[in-house]
Parts: structure tokens; sequence; C-alpha cells
């Protein structure tokens, strides 16, 4: 397993997700089964030079195949490239949050980036 779920106190949230190798593999309910809050999300794409990465995140606790799913949200970052996405106010989910990433955005794509992807994700 390659996700790390951290939880502290602070003003922003409380909890920090990390997926040291994001790929099209679903990582289900990585924020656990419960209500909460994304307020960043950040994508570092440096390992590809060539692909684009997409990040698929689902308000669902648990998730089948990439295929079956059409992402809540949906974030992208350029080839050997680290973005940052910051929701101030905060992006409320209700059943916990399944994630997973590809290198093509079309819908239900379940094609890999050639490279690990690391993912870091901090909600409440």
């Amino acid at each position: 397993m390659a996700v790390v779920k951290t939880t502290a106190i602070t003003e922003l949230g409380g909890t920090l997700v990390v997926d040291f190798d994001a790929d099209n593999t679903v990582e289900p309910n990585v924020t656990g089964e419960t209500s909460g809050t994304l307020y960043l999300v950040e994508i570092d794409n440096t390992a590809n030079s060539t692909d684009r990465a997409y990040l698929r995140i689902k308000d669902a606790a648990s998730a089948p195949n990439p295929a079956d799913l059409t992402p809540t949200w949906m974030f992208t970052a350029a080839p050997g490239t680290t973005a940052s996405y910051s929701m101030p106010e905060g992006q409320a989910y209700t059943s916990g949050l399944t994630m997973w990433c590809t290198s093509n955005a079309t819908a239900q794509n379940q094609t890999a980036p050639s490279s690990a992807v690391i993912v870091r994700l901090i909600a409440s």
C-alpha cells in the first residue's frame, strides 16, 4: 500500500493524504468513511516527461474499477511539473474520497501514467 493518511490538528484541515505511486489503480476511501471538506490538491508529475497526469477524485467510500466511475473532481498536471490546487472555502464531500490517476482526460479512461505520480490532499 502506497497511500499514507496522517491526522493532525491544524486550522485548515486535519488530514493529510499522500499517495506516493498514484496510477490507474483505484485507491478507495483514502480519507475514511466520513464526510469532510477538501482544501488542497497537489500533483507531482515530475517523473513523467511526456505524460500529463489527470487526478480523478470521487466522493465515494469505495469504488470498483475506473471504467465504471465518473469523478466528482478532476485535476491535471502538465508533463514534468507539479501543480497545486487550493480551495480556500473547501469542497464538501459526504462519503469519503476515492482517487486514481490517468494520463488521458477522456471519461472513464484507464491509461496509467508511465511513471509514478505523487498526490497530496489536505482535507478535514
